[in-house]
């Protein structure tokens, strides 16, 4: 075996070496990194009261069997049951954000969980107007258990005032194109409430969307 080809191999293995060293070491600094950025996440608050949200996990026995039992009730296939240890809640209003709990164990909620619940043009029960309003009634047969009596006339769902963000059950909101509604609705025996899609019973078809509109 010739010199040259013993000192090439010695020197391949040192690149090799020297790579994988390279490799290790951005792997540290990127768990170091990562490690910080966590850290610094903090749990979110709830987008109608301000304060802290909590884990749904933490919730009483009797509490998680209501609202599992009820969700189990209307679930359909907009309205799938979700778990609890993945949920949030806020303490002041009762209302529970399914799929809350990130993949780094932080709570994470802000005013886009309306859009993830449901793609659309979601506006405020209390925006529409009265013609407006019988007509989404019309479509839908019943709005039974959802808050139509108190709602904020701002149209934005981010824009709502304090007493209207307090009111029980939770604001109501209309796809104007789709007439969808997307509202909160009490869970029966308790404090809570869960976010619940009805779509009308009645078609909506293109040009009876721009004569309501």
């Amino acid at each position: 075996m010739s010199v040259d080809f013993i000192q090439e191999g010695l020197r391949s293995d040192a690149l090799w070496i020297g790579l994988l060293l390279l490799l290790v070491s951005a792997s540290l600094l990127i768990a170091i990194f990562a490690g910080f950025w966590i850290q610094k996440q903090k749990d979110s608050v709830s987008p109608y009261t301000g304060t802290p949200l909590r884990r749904a996990e933490t919730l009483t026995f009797y509490s998680k069997e209501q609202i599992l039992r009820y969700l189990y009730e209307h679930n359909s296939y907009d309205n799938k049951m979700f778990k609890l240890k993945n949920a949030a809640f806020c303490r002041d209003t009762g209302r529970i954000f399914s799929d809350a709990i990130t993949w780094y164990d932080t709570i994470k909620v802000d005013w886009s969980f309306i859009q993830k619940r449901y793609k659309g043009n979601f506006v405020s029960w209390g925006s529409l107007t009265h013609h407006q309003q019988d007509e989404i009634k019309r479509l839908h047969g019943s709005l039974k258990g959802f808050q139509i009596l108190f709602s904020s006339p701002n149209s934005s769902p981010r824009d709502i005032e304090a007493s209207f963000a307090m009111a029980k059950p939770g604001p109501l909101y209309v796809d104007v194109d789709t007439k969808v509604v997307l509202g909160w609705k009490c869970v029966p025996g308790t404090d809570f409430e869960v976010l619940i899609i009805q779509k009308p019973i009645k078609l909506v078809l293109p040009n009876e969307v721009q004569k309501s509109t």
